[in-house]
């Protein structure tokens, strides 16, 4: 009965086909409109494989239709990145299950899917569509005319079911990658040895350290070639596979001002007036733009807010709630408070048949005939749950009656080719139930403040029409100009890796890239979010292999790294020498003698890695130093070395070797997807499709 329901409730199907059939419309005739249809219609390129604009057109309805299912609103240009990573990937990982002979049998996946032990996440799909196992799914799915339902009826439960064995098809398969990936890197004797020396001595150190933050940064200026010949040194690390473009960005929020804010005072005190004066709620319903919620809950189930509010009220009784903000207006007002049956312990039986058939296995029911003896009698038409709890708050005044009034079997529902008997056996005691009223309005940017806000902006790019005076002049005029990286695949201005960014603003990345976009070039205003308006200026085009050493980040990553080693040169020449022992460095530095406990695989925070290595060579009770280091200047001696008198075992050892060098690291997909990336160097072509 559940799965059954499951399937009668799910009213968005029509709506479903209509929108993916909509947004595949509009991809084609934005193609169209490209002109590329019938010249590039490639996305992107995977070595020697290409994803072409129909599959991703493809993938893409098929996505939009879970989110139009899911209730679910992602900014376009981004969900449209993830599909083609996704695309991507899959790609990738072909070309290399085919050479490496990866493969997952049609045995393995019956095993997986309906087998005594299935996939956790088709246990859990089969149990949310009201089923108590796979097999019992599969079952309704493919002999949809022995539960008594067409097969037009499980046509989108069958979608999902064989969408859902591609999906372990795919995972079972990368999961013997990782298998062999694993495989490759397990630990030897050698590896073992050394790990467990790594992990045996414990070095227990004094040191003494100058941090080179202590030091001011303009006794050591760093010159544009020293920057530059620094950049050489490391230009691999700048190395990029896409076109860039510096920009600064200016988004305006569409926000109501105070006088908006004030209008909408007017309308909730209207709607407040009117919620006090009136019975129930239709008064304030003429208001239009007031929205209006009417839900029925115990008091234990309300949010303690509200709880807080009518847990003593009368019916009528109107609350104001003062903390939603200056723009947002909530009030609730008690409708109706009852005593009502929560939830029931019921057993049914659904039985396929006539209704003759019908009466015979109710009276047999109630005769004392159990459920399993009822399967023998009437093979594949009598099924059932026993003592199951189901809440029944939300059923009509007259199924409750029915079921407050016998602890028989009675007839839930019914039709010509079946029905449903149900027997409570056991009830929660009644509760008091709230029917309340939500009343909320928002406060909304009005066209006039809409408008005035366009107007501003528009006069700052009227009046600052280079990307100088763009990001210079922006403050001063009440505006924040954005200093922003993007590629030809950035889906959304402001995204980086903390926070989401600013949605539907892909446009103005598209312009970036527009051959008349040049250095110095300032944009339109875009408007595609109705919440935001949106200008750019192009600074700078980073076309070449490697990212400049001029770009910001990097030339302040080098700067930085040049003079640490001018300062850590000096600070070794003011100190080398100077004294005899730890305690006279560290008079001599300025500083106090600190202590640590470092190992070889680890150490202490308070010291740099790579004077722990230094550390874990040197010898007991010797003075060290000063050594440079990347942060500080060192001074150390080792005054006690602990070897652990607990030798650990194999398995602890490879443990520690596959967390930090083995199969936990190259065996995870986000190495795996590094790996394949670097090797297959994926081309997307998305700034001609979106």
């Amino acid at each position: 009965m559940a799965t059954l329901e499951k399937i009668r409730q799910r009213k968005k199907i029509l709506a479903l086909v209509i929108g993916a059939a909509l947004l595949a419309f509009i991809i084609e005739e934005g193609v169209r409109a490209l002109g590329l249809i019938g010249s590039t219609t490639t996305i992107a390129k995977v070595g020697s494989e290409k994803v072409e604009i129909q599959d991703f057109m493809n993938r893409m309805q098929l996505v939009n239709a879970d989110e139009q299912n899911n209730d679910q609103r992602v900014d376009g240009a981004v969900r449209q990145q993830q599909v083609l990573d996704e695309m991507i990937n899959e790609k990738m990982l072909e070309q290399v299950y085919e050479k490496l002979g990866i493969e997952v049998s049609s045995d393995e996946i019956t095993q997986l899917m309906t087998g005594k032990n299935p996939a956790p996440a088709v246990m859990q799909f089969a149990q949310q569509a009201g089923a108590q196992t796979p097999a019992e799914i599969y079952d309704f799915i493919t002999n949809p005319g022995k539960h008594g339902v067409q097969k037009e009826q499980v046509a989108e439960l069958k979608m999902q079911w064989d969408r859902l064995t591609d999906d372990i098809y795919k995972q079972y398969r990368f999961a013997k990658l990782q298998d062999l990936m694993a495989g490759c890197m397990q630990a030897n004797d050698l590896d073992r040895a050394m790990m467990a020396e790594e992990e045996n001595v414990t070095n227990v150190v004094n040191f003494a350290k100058v941090e080179y933050n202590t030091l001011p940064d303009d006794k050591y200026p760093v010159s544009d070639e020293e920057i530059k010949a620094q950049w050489e040194k490391l230009k691999p690390m700048f190395k990029k596979e896409e076109q860039y473009r510096l920009i600064h960005y200016i988004a305006v929020n569409i926000e109501p001002n105070a006088e908006d804010i004030a209008a909408a005072n007017k309308i909730a005190d209207a709607a407040y007036n009117a919620l006090l004066k009136g019975r129930g709620v239709d008064s304030v319903r003429v208001l239009g733009t007031v929205h209006v919620d009417t839900a029925k809950a115990a008091l234990s189930d309300m949010p303690v807010k509200v709880r807080d509010m009518f847990a003593s009220a009368e019916v009528g009784t109107v609350r104001r709630d003062t903390t939603a903000g200056p723009a947002r207006h909530v009030m609730y007002k008690l409708m109706n408070k009852e005593m009502s049956l929560d939830s029931v312990m019921m057993s049914y039986v659904i039985v396929q048949g006539d209704a003759k058939m019908q009466k015979e296995v109710l009276d047999k029911l109630n005769g004392g005939k159990t459920l399993d003896e009822l399967k023998k009698s009437y093979p594949q038409k009598v099924e059932g749950k026993l003592k199951e709890w189901q809440r029944v708050v939300s059923a009509p005044d007259s199924t409750k009656v029915k079921m407050a009034g016998t602890d028989k079997y009675f007839v839930y529902a019914s039709g010509a080719q079946g029905a449903t008997l149900v027997k409570i056996d056991e009830k929660k005691p009644m509760k008091m139930f709230y029917t309340m009223a939500t009343v909320s309005y928002d406060a909304y940017a009005s066209t006039k403040t809409s408008d005035g806000l366009h107007d501003k902006l528009q006069d700052y790019l009227n009046k600052n029409k280079t990307a100088k005076e763009f990001a210079e002049n922006a403050a001063k005029a009440g505006f924040n100009a954005v200093e922003m990286v993007v590629s030809a695949n950035t889906p959304q201005l402001g995204i980086d890796q903390f926070q989401g960014g600013i949605k539907d603003t892909r446009k103005a990345i598209k312009w970036a890239f527009e051959k008349s976009s040049k250095p110095g070039t300032v944009s339109p205003i875009f408007s595609d979010n109705s919440d935001v308006l949106v200008a750019a200026a192009v600074d700078e085009i980073y076309d070449g292999d490697y990212m400049p050493y001029t770009y910001g980040p990097s030339k302040e990553m080098l700067t930085n790294l040049v003079r640490n080693e001018k300062k850590g040169d000096d600070l070794i020449k003011k100190y080398k020498g100077k004294a005899n022992d730890l305690n006279g460095y560290a008079q001599l530095m300025g500083v106090s003698v600190d202590t640590a406990n470092v190992v070889f695989a680890g150490g202490d925070p308070k010291i740099e890695q790579k004077i722990i290595g230094r550390i874990c060579g040197s010898k007991q009770g010797v003075c060290q130093g000063p050594v440079k280091g990347d942060r500080a200047v060192y001074v150390y001696q080792i005054v006690k070395q602990e070897k652990s008198e607990r030798q650990p075992s194999k398995e602890e050892l490879d443990r520690s070797y596959a967390q930090r060098r083995g199969s936990r690291i190259y065996a995870s997909p986000r190495y795996i997807n590094q790996v394949l990336t670097k090797t297959f160097k994926p081309k997307k072509n998305t700034i001609k499709f979106y």
